[in-house]
């Protein structure tokens, strides 16, 4: 049994490899730079966005592997532009853009930048559906919770600028009703001009005429920059002073998707931190607004790593503890929280997965808290 379990395995990874050798050979990319003057119309970058900050912590945390190329003791913003693109395809299955010879345009892609994570049939699909007069995206083929709000939603600020405000209307593309999140936030962030458009997610199209603006943050990397930060807090945060009194403890409980990154000696850990003035929290039990009041007055958050600890973007100046159930760092929280100014700790524990349900140190916590909370 153990043999055919060996074989089957091996075959696996055969089939895998060679599904990846064809996607490579008939799936290739371009970068906007290198698009045609025919296709590519206005490029726009904007300096005034671009930060660094030092990240000496970086280089002695365990970053995971593909994560290692920011381990380093300073963190700079990526180049931040709009680029007006004529005569392109766009895949709203994956929320990206290809040219029509089917090179895939890489900077729509958000996270990733492996081109056999997607399904080759789609980009030999021949556009019959095109979409005249001004055009913008703004989600990515990642649209969880953390990408909707640090990859994907930012990309709406840079419609502001005077320049995309002068035109009569802009249709902003959406395959399908936006989600609960997404509905959320684009009342409240969408320029008057820009108006959601609706389409089908198992049709491509071509565009006419599109404003493409691009992602304010790099892939494993909460960081967003200062002036985007400060005018969405204003717009969507409380409009009081901050009442900074809550300590949170994110509770990840099984869902639909069944139990991921779990803490299996939860109670223990919770008796550990209540001494401490802190309070459970199952954040899908609460509405969008609530999660923003509540981070909005954080003092301190301690969380396994997930969606949850993007709500620190409405926090100001807090401490935050991340637990990993892997012997790695996943830095997007940690960047995160040194753009917001927040007091960074982290434990890792000795799962082999990501999503796998762990136990944490108690007798680490107990000494992390002796050191980290008044």
């Amino acid at each position: 049994m153990k043999i055919q379990g060996k074989i089957i395995s091996a075959q696996k990874k055969i089939n895998k490899a060679a599904n990846s050798a064809f996607k490579r050979a008939f799936l290739g990319s371009i970068s906007i730079d290198d698009l045609a003057k025919s296709s590519k119309r206005e490029h726009h970058v904007y300096d005034s966005f671009t930060e660094k900050v030092t990240t000496p912590e970086a280089i002695t945390m365990n970053f995971i592997r593909e994560a290692q190329s920011l381990q380093s003791s300073t963190f700079t913003t990526p180049n931040i532009f709009t680029s007006s693109l004529h005569n392109v395809c766009f895949s709203p299955r994956y929320n990206i853009l290809y040219t029509q010879s089917r090179q895939i345009i890489r900077e729509s892609i958000s996270t990733q930048r492996e081109l056999t994570q997607f399904d080759i049939r789609t980009f030999y699909q021949k556009p019959v559906d095109q979409i005249a007069g001004v055009c913008a995206t703004f989600r990515s083929h990642k649209n969880c919770y953390y990408h909707t709000l640090i990859d994907n939603l930012p990309r709406l600020y840079l419609l502001h600028h005077p320049r995309f405000q002068k035109m009569e209307t802009v249709q902003l593309l959406c395959a399908g009703s936006p989600t609960v999140v997404e509905k959320f936030y684009l009342e409240q962030l969408l320029p008057e001009n820009v108006k959601v458009l609706q389409i089908d997610q198992t049709r491509p199209y071509l565009l006419d005429n599109l404003i493409f603006p691009s992602f304010l943050s790099r892939r494993f990397s909460g960081y967003l920059p200062s002036e985007y930060r400060n005018w969405f807090v204003q717009l969507v945060g409380p409009k009081r002073p901050r009442n900074k009194h809550h300590r949170i403890f994110i509770s990840r409980v099984p869902t639909s998707k069944g139990a991921l990154r779990c803490i299996v000696n939860e109670e223990e850990l919770y008796d550990t931190l209540r001494p401490y003035g802190f309070k459970r929290y199952v954040l899908e039990q609460l509405s969008i607004r609530e999660q923003i009041e509540l981070f909005y007055d954080a003092e301190a958050v301690v969380a396994t790593h997930g969606a949850g600890l993007t709500n620190t973007l409405f926090s100001a100046g807090i401490k935050v503890l991340e637990l990993f159930p892997i012997p790695f760092v996943v830095p997007h929280y940690y960047f995160l929280a040194k753009a917001m100014g927040h007091q960074y700790r982290y434990l890792c524990s000795d799962r082999t997965y990501l999503s796998s349900n762990f136990s944490v140190n108690i007798s680490e916590i107990s000494r992390i808290l002796e050191s980290y909370m008044d």
